[in-house]
């Protein structure tokens, strides 16, 4: 995660996820929900969001996270890139998931801010790409 100091403060060490959830939160979530991939026709990458988990399945692995949490300010002082609504963060082991909730023409999409453990558990390439919401 190329914002770590972010996540973890939106994570927290001290409470479960689930108590740390806001009313802010859960109302991200729920606008994110369902299931995504880069191309919902083929085999490939899919992360799921719910109030209660973020999923990321690919190449017959599965990374389940415990209740996520809406980061609004992810990247700080920085310029988030154009079209940035929130992150969504979920954290689980060896290594979280963040997934950022995007917007441009063709509508909402999802991409992975992957660190290097989740590039190697699950392949660099499974984690690139717009991640469009599946029918």
């Amino acid at each position: 995660m190329k914002h770590a100091v972010a996540w973890m403060l939106c994570l927290g060490a001290a409470a479960p996820a689930v108590a740390q959830q806001s009313a802010n939160d859960i109302e991200m979530l729920k606008k994110y929900t369902g299931t995504w991939a880069v191309d919902c026709g083929k085999p490939a990458a899919r992360l799921t969001v719910d109030v209660k988990t973020l999923t990321l399945s690919a190449g017959g692995k599965q990374m389940k996270t415990a209740a996520p949490m809406a980061a609004f300010s992810y990247y700080g002082k920085m310029e988030p890139p154009k079209g940035f609504v929130a992150a969504l963060l979920g954290e689980a082991r060896p290594t979280g998931l963040s997934l950022l909730a995007m917007n441009d023409a063709a509508g909402p999409y999802l991409t992975v801010d992957a660190d290097p453990l989740l590039e190697k558990q699950f392949g660099k390439a499974a984690l690139a790409g717009k991640f469009r919401r599946c029918p």
